[in-house]
């Protein structure tokens, strides 16, 4: 074991905040890499954040939410990059406990060789949180027979004026796709990684600063470039 990280932010978001948040994850393949991310928003607050991960050995992030004023907004996105035996888990518990917010969570996880992937993420929608807006997928491709993906999206709503939604899909790379591409002259690496990075690409374009968009648009190619 090379290193074990244990992080913790907290953020306590005044009313009419915005706030933008980015972390990067990319630990060796011997080592622990943990983060907790807690969030309690004002009214009228707007709260970003992104995740990245690649090369880890294990690693944990988990993000812990509560939009407590009304008419609040949080986004909560990330990418995992997987090779080898490594392991990343992610998860959410998103609370909605004032009306009118909205929140939207997505995650996007490519996994190579032997390695494990993780999502469970749960909205909560109290009673006093009428007109909430809440959407989360998690989305994976699997490059491997022997890579794994275990999703578990999750809402408890106890509120009846929402409009709530949650999926996971989980699977190979398009053959067809793969194949036109193929057909006009590019070679499956190159065609593979041409659409791995769109698929990565759709979470990294919630980022809003164009700066950190270019660079993890970058780290994502890196991590295909050694794939090929």
């Amino acid at each position: 074991l090379d290193y074990h990280a244990n992080q913790v932010v907290e953020i306590i978001a005044a009313e009419k905040a915005q706030i933008n948040h980015i972390r990067l994850s990319q630990g060796g393949s011997y080592g622990v890499d943990l983060s907790s991310l807690a969030v309690v928003m004002g009214e009228e607050c707007r709260f970003n954040t992104f995740h990245y991960v690649s090369k880890p050995g294990i690693a944990r992030h988990q993000v812990f939410a509560k939009l407590a004023g009304a008419s609040s907004t949080i986004s909560v996105n990330g990418v995992n990059m997987l090779n080898g035996t490594q392991h990343a888990d992610t998860t959410l518990a998103i609370d909605h406990a004032a009306p009118d917010c909205t929140s939207r969570e997505l995650f996007k996880t490519i996994l190579d060789a032997q390695a494990t992937g993780v999502f469970q993420g749960k909205i909560m929608v109290k009673q006093i949180a009428q007109k909430t807006d809440g959407k989360m997928m998690s989305q994976a491709v699997l490059l491997s027979d022997n890579a794994k993906m275990n999703n578990k999206p999750e809402l408890e709503i106890f509120a009846d004026d929402v409009v709530c939604g949650h999926g996971a899909t989980c699977g190979a790379l398009d053959e067809d796709l793969l194949f036109y591409l193929m057909a006009r002259g590019l070679p499956k690496p190159e065609a593979e990684a041409l659409m791995l990075a769109a698929f990565a690409g759709e979470a990294i374009e919630t980022v809003e600063h164009e700066g950190l968009r270019d660079i993890l648009e970058s780290l994502v190619a890196d991590w295909l470039g050694q794939r090929s």
